[in-house]
């Protein structure tokens, strides 16, 4: 198993994983038709813009990559670092890669943020591993007539 930085020839793979996790992951907290409308090449048109500035991680089983992280600096709170995001193919969950993917992502950061949907205890549970605690701030995210909570994280 091996993290490193993505390659530009990572970015189909680092949208099929984000595609099928959040249509795993999400089932039930955020509309069906959300879900089942996801596109692979779209999200690979965003990978693949993100790819090329250094911000995005893979995690790989052999050849194949499983997950993805995402960071950068926050769009919301100036000096802070942000992860945006962590996702892995269902067939990975459990697999031990995730804390190492995000240690590597995270490096350093001093100050960290990360925004997890109130229902998702399992990612939860593993930010809260990882040292982050609830900060009091909240906010509300619009999937076509379904409102989620999300909580934001701070580490």
């Amino acid at each position: 198993m091996t993290v490193r930085l993505a390659e530009l020839a990572d970015a189909p793979a680092v949208a099929s994983v984000h595609v099928k996790s959040w249509q795993t992951t999400y089932r039930g907290q955020i509309p069906d038709e959300v879900l089942d409308n996801l596109s692979v090449e779209e999200s690979q048109a965003m990978w693949e813009r993100a790819i090329p500035r250094g911000e995005v991680w893979v995690a790989l089983a052999g050849d194949e990559v499983v997950g993805f992280a995402c960071t950068g600096p926050s769009r919301e709170v100036e000096g802070i670092f942000q992860l945006y995001a962590i996702y892995f193919l269902p067939s990975a969950w459990g697999s031990g890669l995730a804390t190492p993917l995000a240690q590597a992502a995270l490096g350093d950061a001093p100050d960290t943020i990360v925004w997890v949907l109130e229902d998702n205890t399992r990612a939860r549970r593993f930010y809260e591993r990882l040292g982050f605690t609830l900060d009091g701030v909240t906010r509300e995210e619009n999937f076509g007539t379904t409102v989620v909570k999300e909580l934001r994280y701070r580490r």
